[in-house]
C-alpha cells in the first residue's frame, strides 16, 4: 500500500494550479525549519562579531562576521535540498503481545544520483487510541549517518511492548540537520497505521485441564471413555515420568535431542463459554485489584488460544458492563484474532453483572455449553442465574453444574495459568511450524499403519498454545524534488 506523496492540490494548469498548491501548503505545511540551539549560539558569535566591528571600525572583523553568513545560508537551503527525492517505508508487526519487544524496520531509500543522504532521522509516535487509557504514547526514533545516492538503508528500533489495548501511529516526521547543524528541517509524512497489543498468554497448568476434565465428566455422569476410537491426534509434548513409551514420537525425538509424546483430544468435547466480569469500584482503585483484572484478561486471552489452536470446537466470549457483549463463532484463526483484539480493548465497568450477560448468550450455549466465569469480585452463581429472564428457577441448578468460577481477586486463578517469560509470539510461531510439521507426519504414519491402537497415557495434559502470524503491515512515503 502506497501513501508515498505529501498532500498536494490537484494538478492544475497555469496560475490557477501554482495558487492552489500554495494554499494547501499555506494552510496544511508539512515543511517547516527551526534555528537549533547551536545555530543560535553561531548567531549570537556573528551578532557580537558584526557590532564588535561596527564599534571598533576594523574591517577585518567585519570582513569576518559577514562570511559567518554563509554557513547559516547554506544550512538553510542545503536542509531543504537533502529531504528531497527520499523514500521512507515502515514496517510494524501489526499486533504484539504485551510484554514482548516490539520492533520497528524504518527503511531510508535516497533516489537521487549524486547527492547523498547525510545525518537524515526519523522521528514516530504510537498513541493509544483510547483517550483515557492509562498507557503513555510511543516515540521511536531511528537515525541515518550516510544514505549513499541511489541507495537504501534500514534501522531497527526495538522497545518493550506498551499495556494491551489498541495504538495508532501518528504522523512520521523526516528530518536533518545536515550540512552544519545550524538549522533543522523537518517534513511531516502522513503514514496512519493500528497496531494491536494483545494481553499477555501464558501456559494452562495441569490443575486447569484437571477442573475442566472434572467438570465435563460430572456434566455427563460418567467418566469418557479414552479409547483410540474417540481421540484424535492433535499435536506432540515433552515426555513426562510416567508417560506411556508407545506413545513416543521417535522422528522428532531423535531429531529434537529430547522424547516427545503423542498427544490426543477427544472428539466429543463440548462448547465453551468464556465470561469476563471486569469490574472494578469507581473511586480508590488499589494496585493489586487492577492486577486482578489483568490477570483474568490474561487467563481468558490463554483459554482462547488454546481452544482456538484445533478446530471443532464452538466458542462464546462476552464481558459484562452496561451493555454486555458477545463473540461467537467455531475455533478458528480469525476468530482468535476477533478475540484478542476485542480482549486488548477491554475496559473496567463498574456496573452490570453477569444476570444480564446470560441473557445476552445463545440459547445452545445455556443449555450445553461449559462456562467459564472470571471475575474480580465475589459472585453467587445461583443468585446470578435466578435474576436472568432466561434460565428458570429449575434449570439454574443444572447450569450451575457446568459453571467454573474464578476469583481473581482472591487469588483463585494464581495455580491455573503461568504467564510466559520469553517472547510469546517468537515461541507461538515456533510452535505452529512444529504443529503442522509433526500433523503432516502422523498422517503418513497412519496411511503406512505405523499409528498405535490404543491410548493408556491417563494423564495427557494439553500445554501447547499456538497463535496465528499475521503479515506485517508496511507504510511507505516518497518525497518527490521540484
Amino acid at each position: 500500500m502506497s501513501v508515498d506523496e505529501r498532500p498536494r492540490a490537484p494538478r492544475g494548469r497555469g496560475r490557477a494550479g501554482k495558487v492552489a498548491r500554495g494554499l494547501i501548503q499555506a494552510l496544511i505545511p508539512t515543511e517547516r525549519a527551526m534555528v537549533t540551539r547551536e545555530g543560535f549560539g553561531y548567531f549570537g558569535v556573528m551578532l557580537v562579531l558584526l557590532a564588535a566591528g561596527m564599534l571598533q571600525q576594523i574591517n577585518l572583523i567585519l570582513l569576518v562576521a559577514t562570511t559567518a553568513v554563509g554557513p547559516f545560508v547554506a544550512s538553510w537551503f542545503g536542509s531543504r535540498a537533502m529531504l528531497r527525492r527520499l523514500g521512507v517505508v515502515r514496517r510494524t508487526p501489526g499486533y504484539i503481545f504485551a510484554g514482548d519487544r516490539l520492533t520497528i524496520d524504518y527503511s531510508l531509500e535516497n533516489d537521487r544520483r549524486r547527492m547523498p543522504a547525510l545525518a537524515v532521522f526519523i522521528e514516530d509516535q504510537v498513541a493509544p487510541a483510547d483517550r483515557g487509557a492509562a498507557a503513555a504514547p510511543l516515540a521511536p526514533r531511528a537515525f541515518f549517518p550516510r544514505v549513499a545516492a541511489g541507495g537504501r538503508d534500514r534501522v531497527r528500533w526495538q522497545g518493550e511492548a506498551p499495556r494491551r489495548g489498541k495504538y495508532h501511529f501518528q504522523n512520521l516526521d523526516l528530518g536533518t540537520r545536515a550540512p552544519f547543524g545550524i538549522v533543522e528541517r523537518r517534513v511531516t509524512i502522513p503514514l496512519p497505521e493500528q497496531l494491536y497489543v494483545y494481553p499477555r498468554i501464558g501456559r494452562l497448568t495441569r490443575r486447569w485441564f484437571q477442573l475442566q476434565r472434572q467438570t465435563s465428566e460430572n456434566r455427563l455422569g460418567r467418566r469418557h471413555d479414552r479409547s483410540a476410537q474417540q481421540e484424535e491426534y492433535h499435536g506432540l509434548r515433552d515426555y513426562r515420568s510416567g508417560d506411556n513409551q508407545r506413545w513416543i514420537h521417535w522422528r522428532t525425538s531423535a531429531r529434537r535431542g529430547e522424547l516427545m509424546v503423542k498427544e490426543f483430544e477427544q472428539q466429543n468435547e463440548q462448547d465453551l463459554a468464556i465470561l469476563i466480569d471486569p469490574w472494578l469500584p469507581r473511586t480508590k482503585v488499589a494496585p493489586q485489584q487492577r492486577e486482578a483484572m489483568e490477570q483474568a484478561i490474561s487467563f481468558a486471552a490463554t483459554v482462547c488460544l488454546e481452544t482456538c489452536r484445533r478446530q471443532g470446537r464452538r466458542l462464546v466470549l462476552g464481558w459484562t458492563g452496561a451493555t454486555p457483549g458477545v463473540i461467537q463463532g467455531p475455533a478458528s484463526v480469525k476468530l482468535l484474532h476477533e478475540l484478542l483484539e476485542q480482549l486488548a480493548v477491554l475496559r473496567p465497568v463498574n456496573e452490570g453483572g453477569l444476570a444480564e450477560l446470560f441473557d445476552a448468550l445463545p440459547a445452545p450455549t445455556l443449555r450445553d455449553a461449559l462456562l467459564i466465569v472470571a471475575s474480580t469480585r465475589p459472585i453467587n452463581l445461583m443468585e446470578e442465574a435466578e435474576k436472568s429472564a432466561r434460565l428458570r428457577a429449575t434449570s439454574a441448578r443444572n447450569f450451575a453444574g457446568r459453571v467454573l468460577a474464578f476469583n481473581a481477586a482472591q487469588g483463585d486463578l494464581d495455580g491455573l495459568i503461568q504467564l510466559a517469560d520469553a517472547d510469546s509470539k517468537g515461541l507461538l510461531e515456533q510452535r505452529v511450524s512444529t504443529a503442522e510439521s509433526e500433523r503432516f507426519t502422523t498422517q503418513e504414519e497412519r496411511r503406512r499403519g505405523l499409528f498405535p491402537t490404543d491410548a493408556e497415557d491417563e494423564g495427557a495434559i494439553i500445554e501447547e498454545a499456538v497463535a496465528p502470524d499475521a503479515p506485517p503491515a508496511w507504510r511507505a512515503w516518497k518525497g518527490k524534488g521540484s
